[in-house]
């Protein structure tokens, strides 16, 4: 029983080696399908074949058809990432826009309070109102001294 078991094992192996080769040979048959034609040849390119669409059948193209799918995705991803970088782009200058009005804003204000708060338009403004008894004064201003402060010391 072993020995027949050995021998069926091994049949079942030279089985496989040559399906397997059997079927790489139909895969490099398939891959190489020459129809007439050399590897090379890309055929007669005319206007004639071009506006036909003859020399989309050539081997050239079929063989490349990856490589054009390929360029295709890239060439949509490259739109897409200009589409969205002109967004960005306008936003930030929109942006721009909007900071440079919002600056000119407050420096206006900041301008304005800092006329208000000059001491000349506070007494005008209390004057004006009746609002206080300031007025003013009749001597100029000095310094208190302390009597507990000696000179030398």
């Amino acid at each position: 029983m072993n020995e027949e078991q050995e021998q069926e094992l091994e049949q079942a192996e030279i089985q496989y080696q040559n399906d397997k080769a059997e079927a790489i040979k139909a895969i490099k048959k398939f891959a190489n399908d020459d129809s007439g034609e050399t590897p090379s040849e890309v055929g007669e390119i005319s206007w004639k074949t071009i506006l036909g669409g003859d020399i989309l059948q050539s081997r050239f193209v079929l063989k490349q058809v990856v490589f054009f799918m390929f360029v295709v995705v890239l060439m949509l991803f490259y739109t897409g990432n200009r589409y969205a970088s002109q967004k960005e782009a306008l936003l930030i200058d929109s942006l721009k826009i909007q900071l440079e009005e919002e600056r000119n804003k407050v420096l206006t204000i900041e301008g304005d309070l800092l006329n208000l708060s000059r001491q000349s338009k506070i007494e005008a403004t209390l004057h004006h109102n009746g609002d206080s008894l300031i007025s003013d004064p009749a001597y100029p201003p000095f310094a208190l001294k302390d009597d507990g402060e000696k000179d030398g010391e």
